[in-house]
C-alpha cells in the first residue's frame, strides 16, 4: 500500500486572503507569510511521519533535511527579531507592538535547542539516530510550533490600522534573510515543501521569481544535496509527492 503525504499531525493554516478576501498590501504580506509557515508545517509533518520508518542507509541524508529545517524555522525567527518587528515597531511608533510574536518565539527556544542538539549529536555518529527520540522532542515542540505559526499571519495583517509601509519592511527582512540562507543546504527546503496547488493554486507564483531563476534554483541548486531533499512532501513541479520513506518497497 503507497502512503501519501498528508497533513498531519499538523494541519496547514489558511491565509488571511482566504479567510477575509481582502486584497490590501498588509493581508497579502501576512497571506505570504502563511505560505511560508505552511512550508515549516509541511517539513514538520514529513519528518514526523518518515521518521519511523528510515533505514541506516539513510540515517546520515533524513537527519540533514531535519538540520534543514531546524535551520529555516530557527533563520526565520532570528530575521524577524533582528528585522521585522523592530521596523513594525518603529514605524507603527508602538513600544512592544510585537512582544506578543516574541514571546511565542521564547516558548520555542529550549526545543528547538535540544532538536538541533540532536540532530547534531546524529550526524557525529549516524548509527544513534532513534526515530522515537526524535519524535518525543518534535512532539513537545509541537503545541506551541502550531499555536505561533497560526497566531503570526493575522497578527500582520492587523497591521492595516497603521499607516506603514508594510512592503518595505517586508522587502529588507527578505534581503537580510537570503544573506544568511545556504543556496545549496537549506533554500530547497522551501521548494521541495512549497506545494504550488495549496488553496486552488492562486499561490502558484510564490515566491515572485522567474520561471527560469526557479527552475536553477529547484533542479541544479537542488542537486547538491539532492540525496536530503528525496524526503521531502513535494517534488521538484511543487506538488505534493508519496513520502519516500512511506513508498511501497522502503518501509521496514
Amino acid at each position: 500500500m503507497v502512503i501519501s503525504y498528508t497533513d498531519k499531525p499538523l494541519a496547514l493554516i489558511q491565509t488571511p486572503h482566504t479567510n477575509t478576501g481582502k486584497t490590501d498590501v498588509y493581508t497579502m504580506d501576512a497571506s505570504h507569510m502563511a505560505l511560508v509557515h505552511n512550508v515549516f508545517i509541511r517539513g514538520y509533518n514529513s519528518i514526523y511521519q518518515q521518521a519511523p520508518h528510515i533505514q541506516p542507509a539513510d540515517y546520515r541524508d533524513f537527519v540533514g533535511y531535519c538540520l534543514a529545517w531546524h535551520e529555516m524555522v530557527q533563520g526565520h525567527h532570528d530575521t524577524e527579531e533582528e528585522v521585522l518587528f523592530p521596523g513594525i515597531e518603529e514605524a507603527t511608533g508602538v513600544k512592544g507592538i510585537m512582544d506578543g510574536e516574541k514571546a511565542e518565539h521564547a516558548s520555542l527556544h529550549a526545543e528547538l535547542s535540544s532538536l538541533a542538539t540532536y540532530l547534531k549529536a546524529c550526524i557525529a555518529q549516524p548509527g544513534s539516530f532513534d526515530s522515537s527520540a526524535l519524535l518525543a522532542i518534535m512532539d513537545n515542540l509541537a503545541p506551541a510550533l502550531a499555536t505561533h505559526l497560526a497566531n503570526e499571519p493575522p497578527a500582520l495583517a492587523s497591521l492595516a490600522t497603521y499607516a506603514i509601509d508594510m512592503k518595505d519592511l517586508s522587502d529588507n527582512t527578505a534581503k537580510h534573510s537570503m544573506a544568511r540562507t545556504s543556496m545549496v543546504n537549506l533554500l530547497p527546503m522551501l521548494w521541495f515543501n512549497l506545494d504550488v496547488d495549496f488553496e486552488n493554486g492562486k499561490w502558484n507564483n510564490f515566491p515572485p521569481i522567474s520561471g527560469p531563476v526557479r527552475w536553477v534554483m529547484v533542479n541544479i541548486l537542488g542537486r547538491w544535496q539532492a540525496r536530503w531533499w528525496r524526503f521531502g512532501s513535494c517534488g521538484a513541479d511543487g506538488k505534493r509527492i508519496e513520502l519516500m520513506a512511506l513508498r511501497e518497497g522502503y518501509r521496514t
